[in-house]
């Protein structure tokens, strides 16, 4: 099994270009693996009139002031660009960090945000379609001297990419999302990796189960597929501090305390890692955890500090 990986998530939204500076270089400092923006142009929770930074240009800013962690979006949603374009951002930006893209896609699901920039916004089936020819292009043009694709939505004619990202063959193409026939199917056949939020451990094992069958028809070995999950998380060593974020959270959510618990990584560093752990024993290698403002450095300390480190000692 590939070693395990830690990162985070900081939407770029209601926050100053200071806050998400000064949290990345910790991360970055303290040794976490990854960090990741959003691609949106609206805020996606709370009042979307807010303020909100384009990902992919923070994403690069914020790259170029850290040191070695991995950098990328979650997600990006294909239908918001031509996937030739991000072929050359891509490669762009690999080039630039020294190797440390890490390029994770979807179909898009912010209706109002593309309403409101008149983007294109089709209907699911169609906005999966561009997602698996988008894959295809951008594969393509980071592998092959030209490239020519002829599909329902995107076309190439002797297009090139040069240069090349740094990372080879490709940076790590994630695909987020855990739509059973489509998504997954996707993922199989297209991706080098599969990210989704944190679930109930038992509906995480039926996506896996299925994402299984759908490489078995591609005869694809399933231990081939990189996976990663995303969470908030209220980790302190007080167990009743613990409890009563929990509590105070579930009702911001309209959740019960244990629904919460089944989407977010909630309690001590070592129940934590002992949630974490399962997820661990069904192949998931990359663990991020998403944080909001103002940003309790304490939890990002124990998370890579204990959390990560416990698991990495099992």
């Amino acid at each position: 099994m590939r070693s395990l990986k830690f990162g985070i998530t900081t939407p770029p939204h209601y926050v100053s270009y200071g806050e998400l500076l000064q949290v990345w270089q910790r991360a970055d400092a303290l040794g976490y693996d990854s960090a990741w923006l959003f691609d949106h142009f609206l805020p996606i929770n709370g009042d979307p009139n807010g303020p909100c930074f384009e990902g992919w240009t923070m994403m690069t800013a914020l790259a170029m002031q850290t040191q070695r962690i991995h950098v990328g979006c979650l997600v990006m949603a294909m239908g918001y660009r031509n996937p030739a374009l991000l072929a050359k951002m891509g490669a762009t930006a690999d080039i630039v960090t020294g190797g440390r893209l890490e390029l994770a896609l979807g179909a898009g699901w912010f209706e109002q945000e593309a309403r409101a920039y008149n983007i294109d916004f089709p209907a699911t089936g169609t906005r999966l379609k561009q997602l698996e020819e988008g894959i295809q292009v951008i594969r393509s043009l980071w592998t092959n001297e030209t490239s020519s694709f002829h599909g329902q939505h995107y076309q190439l004619e002797n297009a090139r990419c040069d240069p090349k990202p740094v990372q080879r063959p490709t940076p790590t193409i994630w695909v987020g999302g855990q739509g059973e026939k489509v998504t997954l199917r996707i993922v199989a056949q297209h991706a080098d990796g599969w990210d989704m939020d944190m679930a109930e451990i038992g509906q995480y094992k039926r996506k896996l189960d299925i994402l299984n069958e759908h490489c078995a028809k591609f005869g694809r070995d399933p231990k081939t597929v990189r996976k990663m999950i995303h969470f908030s998380a209220i980790i302190h060593h007080d167990e009743r501090i613990v409890r009563a974020q929990a509590e105070q959270r579930a009702r911001a959510w309209n959740r019960s305390v244990e629904e919460l618990h089944h989407v977010s990584l909630i309690g001590t560093p070592a129940q934590c890692a002992e949630h974490l752990q399962q997820f661990v024993e069904l192949g998931t290698e990359h663990f991020v955890l998403s944080i909001a403002p103002p940003y309790d450095m304490t939890m990002l300390e124990l998370y890579v500090g204990e959390v990560a480190a416990a698991l990495k000692r099992q």
